[in-house]
């Protein structure tokens, strides 16, 4: 089983739960409005620093987080907006 971690910065929150909903992710849980510093700046929701993150969660068995891998690099997401997705290694889950 894999644990599928996505950030998403951009207009449109809902576009990572409908990727995710294309690759078979039975189910996940986003949470809206997270702030951060990345690679491109802050994200502090502040008109200094514009922007927030989504933060979306899931585990998964290893063929469905293969899927939503493929399915998320190849995402054409608008000028500016970011998806990042870590995949992480999960021993139990009930």
């Amino acid at each position: 089983m894999k644990m599928l971690v996505l950030t998403y910065s951009g207009a449109d929150p809902d576009r990572v739960s409908a990727l995710l909903d294309e690759a078979g992710v039975p189910g996940h849980t986003c949470l809206e409005g997270a702030r951060g510093h990345g690679l491109t700046g802050p994200r502090a929701g502040t008109r200094a620093w514009p922007g927030d993150v989504t933060v979306c969660f899931s585990v998964v068995d290893d063929v469905v987080a293969e899927v939503a891998v493929t399915r998320c690099r190849a995402a054409q997401l608008p000028p500016g907006e970011r998806l990042h997705m870590a995949v992480l290694p999960v021993d139990s889950f009930f």
